[in-house]
């Protein structure tokens, strides 16, 4: 599909030419150009003045609204001709969270080598907001989030969504901790007089936390901050506080899961999105099923961090 349409899209999504070239990293002008040669093309203004505005005309606004489909039947051309040159060759771009990075996509890339030895990954760390994005741009093939706000759903024209597996997120306590050795069901709530570690006001992490917290009724206090996993478990296991970690993260050997119960339990649900249309392509079907053999691994196989007793 001629880049045109895209970049349309992209006029409509930030409100016009020039915010879409600053986003883009575009020439203004020649955003504008490739959009009057589409007009030119098909016979129908795309774009007019309005003052200093430049805006879409209705036309415009009819073919941003189809332009999800027309990218879903592209992707499917594409696949189709890719899978008859050789279905068994090609590079699978893997663009993932950090959470995933270590615990899904590398084992999975472990699988993966020895059954497709002719067809590599490259990965690359991202966040959920870029994911889209990427997608879209064909920078990634497969991207690995949580399910979230930046998340597409289920029935999005434009991307296929599949989940991966959804995990119990525990309370990571330190060793000692009066909750470390309960084996009725434990509260999240229990844990509302303890300091947390939090992740900094801009990450993620946080906002995740808070939002479980608040659903369990109360408002955590904040010890410290952190937002990698393994500098979150560390301070935990070194008595400055408690916090959430998803079930697949390695831990510190200090630090003791305690598994949450009732009707605030959290849980997180991990997804895999691609194109709408690629997912038919015999090497991305096969990747996605090698991501998901992996996340249910990792789930079930707890690995403690090493070398940090």
């Amino acid at each position: 599909m001629d880049d045109a349409v895209p970049l349309l899209e992209a006029v409509a999504e930030y409100g016009g030419v020039t915010a879409a070239a600053d986003v883009l990293g575009r020439n203004a002008s020649g955003i504008s150009r490739k959009i009057q040669r589409l007009a030119s093309d098909l016979g129908v203004p795309l774009l007019e003045r309005r003052g200093r505005n430049v805006e879409l005309t209705a036309a415009a606004e009819a073919l941003v609204q189809a332009a999800p489909h027309l990218h879903a039947a592209d992707e499917a051309a594409r696949m189709a001709v890719a899978d008859a040159a050789d279905p068994a060759v090609g590079e699978v771009r893997v663009a993932s969270h950090v959470f995933a990075i270590s615990s899904i996509v590398l084992p999975a890339l472990g699988r993966w080598r020895p059954a497709w030895p002719q067809s590599p990954w490259r990965v690359r760390e991202v966040e959920p907001s870029q994911g889209p994005r990427l997608l879209a741009g064909r920078q990634a093939d497969i991207v690995i989030m949580p399910a979230g706000p930046h998340t597409p759903p289920d029935d999005h024209p434009r991307f296929s969504v599949r989940r991966l597996v959804t995990e119990p997120v525990d309370l990571i306590v330190p060793r000692g901790h009066p909750l470390s050795a309960r084996e009725d069901e434990v509260l999240l709530s229990e844990a509302k007089e303890d300091p947390w570690i939090l992740g900094s006001p801009w990450q993620g992490s946080r906002q995740e936390i808070l939002e479980q917290c608040s659903k369990a009724g109360f408002t955590p206090s904040e010890g410290h901050h952190a937002q990698d996993w393994t500098a979150v478990s560390t301070l935990v296991a070194s008595g400055l506080g408690v916090s959430l970690l998803p079930r697949m993260a390695p831990t510190h050997p200090g630090v003791v899961r305690v598994s949450l119960g009732g009707a605030t339990a959290p849980a997180r649900t991990v997804l895999a999105a691609a194109r709408r249309g690629s997912e038919r392509r015999r090497l991305i079907a096969a990747a996605l099923e090698t991501l998901a053999a992996a996340a249910n691994a990792a789930v079930t196989s707890q690995n403690p961090l090493t070398g940090l007793d």
